[in-house]
């Protein structure tokens, strides 16, 4: 593969180097104008070197539309990142008129909506998407996408993560357009109108809505309906969570995605059923409108998740290819596709569903044909068993590195459930497709909807199967984000010396890999050498972490072991990312002695360091405690209700930290008290 034999690389990569400089860098929005200017000086500089013919200004002029292009994508990723709304608006304002983004979804303690607001109640225009937690009604669940709102409710930006490496969902959010979050209370909210901005996507969704009721009216229930549902409409907001879990544990989840392979089951139906139209030439062009109407409905239908704008992209390419009887290339139709879909949102960049999307559709054309070639079965079944092995190998070399970066985990047996599982995601596909036209006549119907109910209640034993095999995942793997680049350059040499014997690749190869394993060395030096306390901001609980030399000693009131809901949500990532042992203790633990940490009562020394732990009901500090000694730092548990002046004349302190357990307001009490005396105050999990 030359890259000169695909131009719209040239324009690919300086774009996507645009996006990611505009995600790390934060650009003023007074630089804008300045951006766009330079954009246009550099495309009219481009269109000017195109007149000129000498060979030596090409070089150039690719340099000139790559500036060009890196400009462009600055500009367009800073837009989303940073949209310009008026001052103040946020502060002035708790009355909204909104309009219903998307089609609510259904929580334990609220309905979430994610809703654009279009106006204000003093008049004022403001153009942005908010996310609404309603409280739960009947009146809520019953929205629907395009519903005016009149909604009265206080916003506020969407937080930053309080712990280390938790999940950042104010990043999350903000790549999605969504910066601002309120609650509405039950009578804070009424319906004004309906008025959908985007026609299509209410058909879309509206046509989803129709299916799911011919499947229940066909028989269709319980997981069953879930699975099919998630599987052939790309709606998975009612899937057991458990389930999920199983799926991704046998390495199957893509299967509950629509992909490639649904909206290439879909091109062959419609291909087939329009093959008359291929004897003359208007008649194939109709044919080739209608293939591509019908696969673009149905991405519409579900979702336009990125891998399915990728696939109906690609197969888009493929009709045209056929309509003008040309074989389109696969690499041609993956960049172009990806060029398009980052035109229309370059923060689709940022998706891990879009990067596994692309790169499992790399490892196939890249390794699949080289790995189908080391064995030819005799029997067609055999073939096609082949075919599957190769397929998965191919598809997991595509998107372990970045896959085992994002999820910490590997399925072992993803081999077995990926020959298993993936004839029978084939034939439910199939199925439920068929069951469609066939609800018109019941009787046929109630047969094909138990056939289609055996298929998916079977799919689901062998995934439970699977997941409870010894060994079935490995996880709490780390990788940094350099290791991943460097794993990925390893992949791309063996993939050119299959293609190329060198010495040069080999040799670049074996470098690669070396670097990569110094790189898991030199982290698990640096990481053993870390000394660390963690005061974890955590709601109602009380998680404070001690760290030294690759263990971690966490003193909880909530928490027990490492299955806990808060301490998976909370400090798993950081435990994993930093290679620690962790030993849950509670709080309330007399005496408790390691090597590094030596805790007597409400009395810790650890790091040459002495920390106190004030309680709610201490309400003064009994002798045994109170050993004249100052303390380092006081450690605020449940609200105590001791007095702050009271405790700085019983047992001195020079810093105070406040973790979760602690209400807002009882912090600020401490804080104007911490102000007076110069004492730093900290409410969050930083570190010490």
């Amino acid at each position: 593969m030359k890259i000169q034999n695909y131009p719209v690389v040239k324009l690919l990569f300086p774009y996507v180097v645009g996006i990611l400089i505009a995600n790390y860098a934060n650009f003023a929005e007074c630089t804008r104008p300045i951006l766009l200017i330079l954009t246009g000086v550099f495309y009219l500089l481009t269109l000017l070197l195109t007149f000129v013919s000498a060979y030596r200004w090409r070089a150039v002029q690719t340099t000139v539309m790559g500036v060009a292009f890196v400009i462009t994508g600055i500009l367009l990723a800073d837009m989303r990142l940073h949209p310009t709304l008026p001052a103040g608006w946020m502060e002035k304002n708790t009355n909204w008129v909104v309009r219903v983004a998307e089609e609510p979804t259904l929580r334990k303690r609220s309905v979430k909506i994610p809703a654009e607001i279009l106006d204000t109640i003093a008049g004022q225009s403001v153009k942005t998407t908010v996310l609404f937690y309603l409280e739960p009604s009947s009146e809520a669940a019953g929205l629907h996408y395009g519903d005016l709102l009149l909604v009265h409710a206080k916003l506020s930006r969407i937080p930053p993560p309080y712990n280390p490496d938790a999940f950042d969902n104010q990043r999350y959010m903000q790549r999605r357009g969504i910066f601002y979050t309120g609650y509405v209370h039950k009578n804070a909210w009424e319906q004004v109108g309906h008025n959908p901005a985007n026609l299509l996507k209410r058909f879309a969704q509206e046509t989803r809505n129709r299916l799911t009721h011919i499947y229940t009216l066909a028989g269709m229930s319980g997981e069953e309906l879930d699975i099919l549902k998630a599987i052939l409409l790309g709606d998975d907001d009612t899937l057991d969570p458990e389930l999920k879990a199983s799926y991704s544990s046998a390495g199957v989840s893509h299967i509950l995605c629509v992909s490639g392979m649904h909206v290439g089951v879909i091109f062959m139906i419609i291909n087939f059923l329009l093959k008359p139209l291929d004897l003359f030439r208007r008649s194939r062009i109709l044919k080739t409108i209608l293939v591509m109407l019908v696969i673009w409905l149905y991405a519409h239908i579900t979702g336009l998740a990125p891998s399915v704008t990728r696939s109906a992209t690609m197969f888009t390419f493929v009709a045209i290819g056929q309509l003008l009887r040309r074989n389109t290339n696969v690499f041609h139709s993956l960049f172009a596709s990806m060029f398009i879909l980052l035109i229309v949102n370059p923060l689709l960049l940022f998706e891990v569903g879009f990067q596994l999307s692309y790169l499992a559709v790399a490892g196939i054309v890249l390794f699949q044909p080289k790995l189908a070639a080391l064995y030819t079965c005799r029997t067609r079944i055999g073939n096609y068993f082949w075919g599957l092995v190769t397929v998965s190998v191919a598809a997991q070399l595509g998107t372990s590195p970045i896959s085992i970066y994002y999820f910490a985990r590997f399925p072992n047996y993803f081999l077995l459930s990926n020959i298993s599982v993936i004839a029978l995601s084939f034939a439910v596909i199939i199925t439920g497709i068929s069951l469609l036209p066939l609800s018109l006549i019941p009787v046929i119907a109630q047969y094909v909807s138990w056939l289609l109910t055996k298929e998916i209640s079977i799919m689901n034993r062998i995934i439970r199967f699977i997941e409870q095999l010894p060994h079935a995942v490995t996880e709490n793997i780390d990788y940094h984000i350099v290791q991943v680049v460097i794993l990925y350059g390893v992949i791309g040499c063996v993939c050119l010396l299959w293609y190329r014997r060198s010495r040069k690749i080999f040799w670049s190869a074996c470098t690669l890999f070396t670097f990569f394993c110094v790189s898991f060395a030199v982290r698990k030096i640096q990481l053993n050498s870390e000394t660390e306390f963690l005061a974890y901001h955590i709601r109602k609980c009380s998680a404070m972490g001690f760290q030294s030399q690759g263990r971690m000693v966490l003193f909880s009131d909530s928490i027990r072991n490492e299955d806990d809901e808060p301490y998976r949500y909370n400090i798993n990532n950081y435990a994993r990312k930093h290679h620690l042992e962790v030993m849950v203790i509670p709080i309330d633990t007399f005496a408790f002695d390691t090597p590094f940490l030596c805790k007597r009562g409400n009395f810790i020394r650890f790091n040459d360091r002495n920390y106190f732990i004030l309680t709610k009901n201490q309400k003064n500090i009994s002798q045994n405690e109170n050993t004249g000694l100052c303390i380092d730092c006081l450690l605020l548990h449940q609200n105590p209700r001791m007095p702050p002046d009271e405790m700085m004349a019983q047992l001195p302190f020079r810093e105070v930290v406040a973790d979760g357990s602690n209400s807002a307001y009882f912090v600020e009490k401490w804080r104007s008290f911490c102000a007076e005396k110069g004492i730093p105050l900290q409410y969050s999990c930083e570190e010490k």
